[in-house]
């Protein structure tokens, strides 16, 4: 008899088990929200206007200021170059990863979906990222640029912070569409002769 009992106790704990393994618990799992990164960014430029031969450096900062995020991305690209050499160069950086060249042709992620959509890089960038960015994190990086012909000097700059969970995920939030159809922000510097 005592048997039994045992039995029908141990039925009732697994029965009892799997409703709240199946039913209870997941529901709870589903409806926490999920955690949303935010990414900022902050550009500097020492000038608006230059000489030819002459330099400016361009200061950025990136933040999350959201929840944490598993990278954050700074990028800062060149529409109207072939190739990034001695006109570009990073004076310094603090991200945890060290900067990445993209050059033209090189294989980059595409509408905040990393490596679900790609496409062919159009024009030459750089790309630094932190992994993990903690909530408040910042990070700088500045270049210096010598512009090699006169007219404007043009970059974009844009920061992205993964997982990209909605338009708070990415800076700016519209704006002109890269070649990777990504918003950035666009910057111009006069060089004079």
């Amino acid at each position: 008899m005592k048997l039994v009992f045992v039995a029908v106790g141990i039925a009732i704990s697994l029965g009892i088990y799997f409703v709240l393994g199946l039913y209870v618990l997941p529901e709870q799992y589903i409806t926490r929200p999920q955690s949303e990164p935010q990414a900022t960014l902050m550009v500097h430029l020492s000038d608006s206007e230059i000489s030819l031969g002459s330099s400016f450096e361009v200061e950025m900062i990136s933040e999350n200021i959201g929840d944490m995020a598993d990278i954050l991305i700074l990028s800062i690209a060149f529409p109207n170059l072939e190739e990034i050499d001695d006109e570009i160069k990073i004076v310094s950086y603090d991200f945890t990863q060290s900067p990445v060249y993209i050059l033209v042709g090189d294989e980059i992620g595409a509408e905040y979906l990393t490596t679900q959509k790609t496409v062919l890089a159009e024009y030459p960038s750089i790309e630094a990222y932190s992994r993990p960015a903690q909530t408040g994190s910042a990070y700088h990086m500045v270049v210096d640029i010598t512009p090699k012909q006169i007219g404007n000097f043009v970059f974009y700059t844009k920061s992205v912070t993964l997982p990209h969970q909605s338009s708070l995920s990415h800076f700016p939030k519209e704006g002109k569409i890269d070649h990777s159809g990504e918003f950035v922000v666009v910057y111009s510097v006069m060089v004079n002769p």
